[in-house]
């Protein structure tokens, strides 16, 4: 094996954690770990990873930790964004070693935990993590098999989908028991927004982020087309071809006046800004939240959805159209 090629360590007996048991449940009717990994990730054309044994350790970024975690899936390795973040946090790392936290990553204690396969947010050609240079990029390569999760542009179902899609290659049921619930409550979720939207004809809503030097919005990034989707009429300036937000200063953001805001979670310095405590939705008091950056978790977004619902509910036309 090319880890073991590289690395010669006699203080892995110590990290014998076991990848694919998590405290949750077992799966069912007796379904055994796949005999070896096959996978060709959704989005990456070509691309396959195959081993010729069954995968019993697995390292993660953190989101990806928890988009596999309600599988029964425990890593024995965690890194990356969203250990400190929130929502993001969605992933519980007690017991599991992290080998790095926002683009850190310790190579040397990721070997250490010595894992079959690493699961993450992918780059555009599949062969690493989107935020590592080519020099860790290679390290990981030597190091352990790297199994891709596509990020741009990615509907939250496209998302689900695709941890589901690795939580089968890995031997686990994904249709039935607790995560069958935490699916249904999902769609439950998602279809009380429409109800309510198909109530709030012409209630318009404006996707921001905040921040004190300048205001991102957006109307087509992946969360952004499921809202509208489900109903919700977005607002705000069109995005340019290469990314999903549009840039709005302070002084413009009165030209896109909205029914309801749903200000980002990373959003920061801008409450006592005079333009926003002047914004329509603001004064009415017709406030919601949402991320871009949410982990993939059918609870998670079950949660922040019904928390929607209660606000575009509750809100009132009061912008001209």
């Amino acid at each position: 094996m090319r880890r073991r090629q590289l690395l010669t360590l006699s203080v892995l007996a110590p990290f014998a954690l076991v990848a694919c048991e998590g405290p949750r449940s077992e799966p069912s009717g007796g379904q055994a770990a796949a005999p070896n990994f096959t996978y060709s990730p959704d989005g990456y054309e070509g691309l396959t990873i195959e081993l010729d044994r069954p995968v019993e350790r697995i390292a993660a970024d953190f989101y990806s930790a928890a988009g596999l975690a309600q599988y029964g899936i425990t890593p024995v390795a965690v890194f990356g964004f969203g250990q400190n973040e929130s929502p993001g946090k969605a992933f519980d790392a007690e017991g599991v070693e992290v080998v790095g936290t926002d683009m850190e990553l310790d190579i040397e204690a990721l070997a250490v935990t010595d894992p079959d396969i690493l699961v993450a947010y992918g780059n555009e050609k599949g062969d690493g993590w989107t935020w590592w240079d080519e020099k860790v990029k290679g390290q990981v390569a030597e190091l352990v098999d790297f199994v891709p999760v596509k990020l741009g542009g990615q509907s939250p179902d496209a998302m689900f989908a695709q941890y589901a899609a690795i939580a089968r290659a890995l031997g686990k049921d994904t249709d039935t028991g607790g995560i069958a619930d935490e699916r249904r409550a999902y769609e439950d979720a998602r279809e009380r927004i429409r109800e309510v939207t198909a109530n709030k004809d012409g209630l318009t809503v404006l996707l921001a982020n905040f921040s004190a030097e300048m205001n991102y919005t957006s109307k087509t990034s992946g969360i952004a087309d499921m809202l509208s989707e489900d109903g919700l009429n977005l607002v705000g300036p069109d995005s340019s071809d290469d990314s999903s937000w549009a840039e709005v200063s302070w002084e413009k953001m009165s030209d896109y006046p909205a029914d309801v805001i749903l200000v980002h979670d990373a959003s920061a310095d801008f409450e006592d800004n005079p333009v926003y405590e002047s914004l329509p939705a603001v004064r009415a008091g017709q406030l919601g939240t949402w991320d871009d950056k949410r982990a993939y978790t059918y609870d998670g977004y079950a949660a922040w959805l019904g928390d929607l619902a209660e606000v575009l509910d509750g809100a009132k036309q009061i912008v001209d159209k």
